[in-house]
């Protein structure tokens, strides 16, 4: 980190899913970057804590942070898939905070009971990762509860908790609405996901 710095930079590690913690390390240092996102699903899965520092130590060891931990776990859906093998890696790795998804469903197709239980979820694990001194923030993505800044923002009242926020990233829209998309979000706006789309691919 540089000194006097607000901005970080970092790499989603899911932008080269078929490359290893250690290429991608060495990557985010070439590029001078400050830190990484690993991802949940294939670099650091839920529920292995033993991964988790291993890979969080090979990131400090480069001198990169890890921001947040980049999980899959769904509002609601936390039957399939408990909240503590989401919390354990994130504060296994020293992250202090944890990316999920705020359900399965886009805000125009949720109706009350499916909000309602949402909600519900995101109090519960807030205040579980709140006790291990990690922030809760979802994505800012389409077929979620928060694909657009007034469906986050209706979400992040219905939650009412201190320790929950919310990403934000550009959703394909006119610069001018993208900018004006984040004021409403922006008190409780956790860390922001620039994509770029390329002949070559998306990355972020």
């Amino acid at each position: 980190m540089r000194s006097g710095q607000l901005i970080y930079s970092g790499l989603v590690s899911i932008t080269f899913r078929e490359l290893s913690p250690r290429q991608i390390v060495d990557l985010v240092v070439r590029a001078d970057l400050d830190g990484i996102e690993w991802g949940g699903d294939v670099h650091v899965p839920h529920g292995d804590a033993a991964r988790a520092r291993e890979v969080g130590s090979m990131t400090r060891q480069a001198g990169l942070t890890t921001p947040s931990y980049g999980s899959y776990y769904r509002l609601g859906l936390g039957e399939a898939e408990p909240f503590e093998e989401v919390l354990e890696p994130a504060g296994s790795r020293g992250a202090p905070m944890g990316r999920g998804w705020a359900g399965g469903k886009g805000s125009a197709d949720a109706d009350a009971a499916y909000r309602k239980k949402g909600a519900a979820d995101a109090q519960r694990i807030s205040e579980m990762a709140q006790q291990a001194n990690v922030k809760v923030a979802c994505e800012y993505h389409g077929n979620t509860l928060t694909d657009m800044a007034e469906a986050a923002t209706r979400l992040l009242s219905e939650v009412g908790h201190e320790n929950f926020g919310t990403y934000w990233q550009p959703l394909g829209l006119p610069d001018e609405q993208e900018l004006e998309a984040i004021e409403p979000i922006r008190p409780r706006l956790a860390p922001v996901h620039v994509l770029h789309w390329g002949t070559d691919g998306r990355f972020a």
